[in-house]
This record gives structure tokens, sequence and C-alpha cells, in this order.
């Protein structure tokens, strides 16, 4: 099944448990722009969409990272 795409504060909505982490929209958008999500720039809004799998695997990853610092 294909990855939905959505936009920085519609994955903050689905996904409530970032803002522990301190991500925001703001935050999700500039993580995009740099390379660490997957999706497309929305033409006349100039707006981010997301692919729901690559903020998944960022969010694990996260976990992941975090997990290792705390050891």
């Amino acid at each position: 099944m294909p990855s939905k795409l959505f936009s920085p504060s519609e994955l903050v909505e689905l996904y409530p448990k970032v803002k522990s982490y301190g991500w925001t929209p703001t935050k999700i958008g500039i993580f995009f722009r740099a390379g660490l999500l997957n999706g497309f720039i929305s033409g006349k809004e100039n707006k981010a969409l997301i692919l729901e799998e690559s903020f998944i695997d960022l969010m694990n990853y996260f976990n992941i990272t975090s997990e290792k610092r705390r050891l």
C-alpha cells in the first residue's frame, strides 16, 4: 500500500506524541527541507507534502537514538 502525503501540521495532528519531542509543524518542514523526510513541495502554496512512511521512519530513528543516549 503506498504511503500517504500529509502537511507538517497534519502529521502533528496524526502523531501528537511528536510534540513531546519538541517537534512543531515548522520544525518538521525544516526536517523536510534538510532532506530527512521524503515528499514534495506543492506548487502554488509552496507547501511541503511529506510521505507518512518517511515520517514514521524518522520518528523510529529519533526513538532509537534517544534511547542509546540514555544508556
